[in-house]
Order: structure tokens, then sequence, then C-alpha cells
């Protein structure tokens, strides 16, 4: 998408924001939802490389703020404008540090009425990331669908289907991907819930290599195939991981999950404990798994 259109977008999302400011300033103000999060987590094979013995594990530190306008258009149909600005924090491997900031325009259908009919939700949004690596800054655009329905009162399915572009100042960085997924969320009780997620990506990812591991693959020391895959793909070094490390583009199915566990400590307050992990293979059979756990304190004002 061209940066005229991106912007086109993000003005669309002002405009619908702006629209739904009427009445008075302090009713605005109420039905304004704004949201904090902070999140740590310890990941394995950060730097999805697939040469087991060089691969960079690291501690991540993310912090988010997003606010959300909603407006019933009708007894069953609701539209969202939602902002959000995040930034994440490598300090081991610092240029992967980065700062994002974006919209999202979504809007929902509810077919029926109670808490069990099903909600059908359709979303658009663009996010300006601005990477410690210059390589990496650019444009995200998004788009997807979901469709949730509780099944039991306390027990609640979605499946969706998102697509998402990147275009980066560098091509290595340039990411094109769809992904389906499923999620599950049981609410034990009142103060603790359950959920999980499971997603198949299909696309473009990015991944990193030391320098005499790359040096090998594209000379022919891997064997033809590997040279001729990874000297027709987009690469170069950026030293993402430490001196002479190679950041390269490939084609990948990724099979993704995560498994977390929430406590309401107030009725504004989560702390969440998660597990995920993903197991990519390349376009030749080149695994890059990677896994992760952490936890998260978010406040709805």
């Amino acid at each position: 998408m061209t940066p005229p259109r991106r912007l086109l977008l993000l003005a669309g999302l002002l405009v619908v924001t702006a629209h739904a400011q009427e009445g008075s300033a302090a009713a605005w103000i109420d039905s304004l939802h704004l949201t904090a999060s902070g999140t740590y987590a310890q990941t394995y094979n950060l730097s999805r490389t697939s040469y087991t013995p060089t691969r960079k594990d690291a501690d991540t530190y993310e912090f988010s703020l997003s606010g959300s306008k909603p407006r019933q258009l009708a007894p069953n149909l609701l539209v969202v404008a939602s902002g959000e600005i995040s930034s994440l924090n490598v300090q081991e491997y610092f240029l992967n540090d980065n700062l994002r900031a974006g919209g999202r325009l979504s809007l929902q259908g509810k077919f029926g009425l109670g808490p069990l009919a099903p909600v059908l939700q359709v979303s658009a949004g663009s996010t300006y990331k601005a990477a410690r690596f210059p390589g990496d800054r650019g444009w995200t655009t998004e788009a997807g669908v979901q469709l949730a329905k509780r099944v039991l009162p306390n027990l609640r399915l979605a499946a969706g289907a998102q697509w998402l572009e990147h275009g980066a100042k560098s091509e290595d960085f340039d990411l094109n991907q769809h992904s389906y997924s499923l999620e599950v969320n049981w609410d034990i009780n009142e103060r603790w819930s359950l959920s999980g997620n499971a997603c198949r990506l299909e696309g473009d990812i990015v991944a990193n290599a030391a320098w005499s591991v790359w040096a090998k693959a594209i000379s022919g020391a891997y064997g033809p195939k590997t040279k001729d895959y990874y000297t027709a793909r987009p690469w170069s070094v950026t030293n993402l991981y430490g001196s002479g490390w190679v950041s390269y583009n490939v084609e990948a199915d990724v099979d993704l999950w995560s498994v977390s566990l929430a406590y309401a400590v107030t009725n504004h307050t989560t702390l969440e404990l998660r597990k995920s992990a993903a197991y990519v293979i390349n376009y030749i059979g080149v695994r890059y798994p990677t896994d992760s756990w952490g936890f998260s304190l978010t406040h709805r004002f």
C-alpha cells in the first residue's frame, strides 16, 4: 500500500473518531476507553536462527497505551475507532528496539440477543514502525475478520483470519503474511480466566544468521538448493545480534500457539502469565523454533 493510501486510511480513522464526538465533553471522555499495559518476556531463539549453537536468547520489555471509542450504529451494530502507541526494548540487542503508533477501525455485528449470540467483527488498521535499525522502519497495514460465540456463559470460542503487509525501508524486512487462528477463553470464576490460541501463518519472515554460518550457506557448503534459494532472497549485514550478523527474508509456514492464565487483581487491573511458541519452516525445509514465557500487567482506566 502506497504512503498516500495509508494516510487516507489514517485520515478515515480520525474522521470516524471526530464524528463520534457528540454530546458534552464529559460524556465523550466517559465513553473513551483507555488501557495501559507492561509486559516482560524471556524468549528462546529471539534471533530466529536455524543453527542451534549461534541462537540468541534475550529478555524483552514492552509497554503500550491504547484508547478506543465505540459508537452504536444500530441495536446490533457497533463501530469502534482505536489508537495505540507501544514500545519494545531488548537491552541485550538494542538494535531491535522499536516504537509503534497507529490506528484501527472495527465494525462489529451481533446476530441475535443475549450473551450467547454470535458476533462477527471486521477490522482494518495501519501502524508506523519507528525501528532503531533504519532498514526496518516503515508502515504496517492489517485487515482481519473474526467470528466469536459463547457456547456457555463462561466459555467463548473464536475463529479468525488476518492479512498483514509491512513495507520497510529495506526489502530484507518487507512482509506479506496471512494467517488463520482459533481461540478459546474460559472464565474459571470471577477472578481467574484461562485462554489458548492456535494460529497458522503463511508468508514472509525475517531470519538472522552469524556470518560464519551465512557465508557457508551462500557459498554452497550446505548444498546447491540452499545456495540457490538464499542467494535469490533479500539479505544484508545488519549486526542486529552481533558483529557481522546477517538478516534475510524467506518464505515460511509458521505454527504458533499460546496459553495464558489471567488473574483480575481489581475490577480494572489484570495480571497475566503467558507461555507461547512458534514452529517455523521455510521454503526449503530449514527450521527456526522459538518459544517464550512472560507476564503482563494491564490497567483499564
